[in-house]
């Protein structure tokens, strides 16, 4: 992995930042703006809203102060999470009339923390902005730890002698997930170029050695200027890098089920939103707007162009996974989580945490190792898994 690619919508026409360097400001000033209106940078304030800083802290190969100075943008803001580090430059944002519900009932949950947030509120500064992204982020954590079914407490701090689960606490890394938001792809390329040494114009997701970690770099153009749809684009990201990281990202998992996971993370928990479709590096964006998932996997199932479970474990990277392949992922993917939640935790950790004869983690043959793993949990051959899956989709509305 962490040279995958998952896709934004293709521009024609991009609008580069400035090269120069940023006007210098007064020391006071500066000091001022970097104060969060509405946690004041309190400790305890911070505390309570699920947070731990505003920085700076580790990001990328170096830390939030170099990332400031060497990416130009009017400002840059950070928020510390207990699993997750977010660098941002995106400005305010207006709040649409037709959003203005869903947005309402995420500032209801800060005011718990943030009473002084007004009520009927127009506009999300980026401090707000920040504030809600890290908090669903943190909802989406927990989400996935309970597809795992795993708390934090089952990840130590490094390798232990009990079960393998990894080598650190974060789902199995050493350090927390960061996530990178530009206004712009200008500062996307050089964030990537200068920590990844690559250059794409899609989000880009990285895993670092030194220290274990993993990355996700996003450019918030076009339609993710809104953040109805840059969230959902983010929680896809977020569930590569949380699958990949799981028991250690040590070699990468079935693209079909890493694939099919994030579309469910990103379909399931948000609404009226765009599909991401990963493709490796170097290949061009790809997004569409969201349809009936559910109405196009059944039409596949009758049409009999439904990808069986035989062929999307041979799948060799996100580039072979055509359009039936993501919806019939995510369809299957689907099924196992709702309709069989604990085995399915049980066949995942399986997959993430095989270990060798010398106690190393392995990713030998996973195709074989899927079939072997799903007659051990169901007695399931591949035909028969697509059977019961199909009589399974047949039954919802």
């Amino acid at each position: 992995m962490m040279n995958r690619a998952s896709a934004l919508l293709l521009i024609t026409t991009m609008a580069v930042a400035a090269a120069g360097t940023p006007r210098a400001e007064p020391a006071q000033e500066k000091k001022k703006e970097e104060i969060c209106p509405w946690c004041k940078n309190d400790p305890k304030i911070l505390e309570a809203c699920g947070c731990v800083s505003h920085g700076p802290f580790h990001i990328g190969k170096k830390d939030t102060i170099d990332l400031a100075k060497r990416l130009p943008a009017p400002r840059w803001i950070f928020l510390e999470s207990k699993h997750l580090r977010y660098a941002t430059s995106l400005g305010p944002l207006n709040i649409p009339l037709g959003e203005r519900a869903r947005v309402e009932a995420e500032l209801e949950r800060l005011r718990k923390v943030f009473p002084n947030i007004p009520k009927k509120i127009q506009q999300l500064d980026p401090w707000l902005r920040i504030h809600l992204t890290v908090m669903k982020s943190e909802d989406l954590y927990e989400k996935f730890e309970r597809l795992l079914n795993v708390t934090d407490a089952d990840f130590p701090e490094s390798r232990g002698t009990g079960a393998f689960m990894g080598d650190g606490k974060y789902l199995g890394e050493k350090e927390k997930f960061e996530v990178v938001l530009h206004t712009d792809r200008t500062t996307h390329f050089l964030f990537t170029e200068e920590n990844m040494g690559a250059r794409t114009t899609d989000a880009l997701r990285w895993h670092f050695k030194e220290p274990h970690h993993l990355t996700a770099s996003i450019a918030a153009v076009d339609d993710l200027v809104n953040d109805k749809f840059l969230f959902p684009h983010i929680a896809h990201n977020l569930a590569h890098l949380f699958f990949c990281a799981y028991k250690h990202y040590s070699y990468d998992p079935p693209y079909w089920l890493d694939e099919g996971i994030a579309h469910l993370m990103e379909i399931e928990s948000f609404k009226d939103l765009n599909i991401t479709y990963c493709s490796d590096e170097g290949a061009g964006p790809d997004r569409e707007r969201s349809k009936d998932w559910m109405a196009v996997v059944k039409t596949l199932i009758e049409k009999r162009r439904a990808t069986p479970f035989a062929e999307l474990i041979h799948k060799k990277n996100f580039a072979d996974l055509s359009r039936e392949d993501h919806v019939t992922a995510w369809a299957k993917v689907k099924f196992l989580s709702e309709a069989h939640a604990a085995k399915f935790a049980q066949f995942l950790g399986s997959l993430k945490g095989r270990l060798d004869d010398k106690g190393y983690p392995t990713g030998k043959d996973m195709p074989g190792y899927q079939r072997e793993l799903i007659k051990e949990l169901w007695n399931w051959t591949a035909d028969s898994f697509d059977q019961e899956w199909e009589a399974w989709i047949k039954k919802q509305k």
